[in-house]
């Protein structure tokens, strides 16, 4: 089990937990960590686990390449502490097991033989990837019946109302990443003196929204309470950035 901790700049967008490999990171939606940039592939790379408790970091033929730690990789381990950057993204890999279960890099660079080394590039398309998860299922127990039996799906929606500084009117959070702000490129236009170009951001998970400070000598506000680092909206929530405020409202839809 292992944690993501996706970053721009200093801000965290995201925190993601898997029990499970393969992992995809890219552009396209189907992957499991999304960063929508267009420096960043549609499949860019794959976490896998080649034997139980190794986690191998595997680039995708991406166009601008994957790095570990600012050195550009094609397949490398992957240890507690590291940091994958694809584009203007970081990610840090956090081993979720006891410590005295992680391995580190510093042990299997002393049991690595001596002599020149070569890393054989893996890259798995979609069929392979299915056949993967096909065969970890089966190896845990989990009949194709069972697999295919999925849960109900939960969809959340949600969008922001303009009710003062700024033009009225409802804009709905589809995006994976929402920025606010008073630069000609933000999706939301904010107004003030202090309000940075890119103000704030609201990131669309499967738990929820979160906005998160992003720049600006005026952070974000919910609810009269200020955003220090990032905080879960909520239906009803209302969001001030510099002179313009905003209502907050989300649903939910089963299917």
């Amino acid at each position: 089990m292992f944690r993501l901790i996706l970053r721009f700049q200093d801000t965290v967008l995201d925190e993601l937990t898997f029990e499970g490999t393969p992992v995809t990171i890219g552009r396209r939606d189907s992957n499991d960590v999304v960063i929508d940039n267009m420096a960043v592939s549609g499949g860019h790379a794959v976490i896998q686990e080649p034997d139980p408790g190794t986690y191998v970091l595997v680039d995708q033929d991406s166009l601008n390449g994957t790095f570990l730690n600012d050195k550009k990789v094609i397949r490398e381990n992957l240890f507690h502490g590291d940091v994958i950057i694809i584009g203007k993204h970081q990610m840090e890999f956090v081993d979720l097991r006891p410590e005295e279960l992680r391995p580190t890099r510093e042990v299997e660079e002393e049991s690595r033989p001596p002599g020149p080394q070569f890393r054989e590039t893996v890259i798995l398309d979609t069929q392979e990837q299915e056949e993967l998860m096909a065969k970890q299922e089966r190896d845990k127990g989990i009949s194709p019946e069972d697999a295919a039996a999925k849960p109900r799906k939960v969809e959340l929606f949600g969008s922001l109302t303009v009710v003062a500084g700024g033009t009225p009117e409802i804009i709905d959070l589809t995006k994976r990443l929402t920025t606010l702000g008073k630069g000609n490129d933000t999706d939301v236009k904010c107004s003030g003196l202090l309000v940075g170009k890119n103000a704030a951001v609201i990131n669309k998970r499967p738990t929820g929204f979160f906005i998160a400070y992003a720049e600006g000598m005026k952070r974000p506000e919910v609810n009269g309470e200020t955003v220090q680092t990032q905080r879960q909206l909520h239906d009803g929530d209302e969001i001030t950035i510099g002179n313009t405020r905003m209502t907050f409202n989300q649903r939910e839809e089963i299917s």
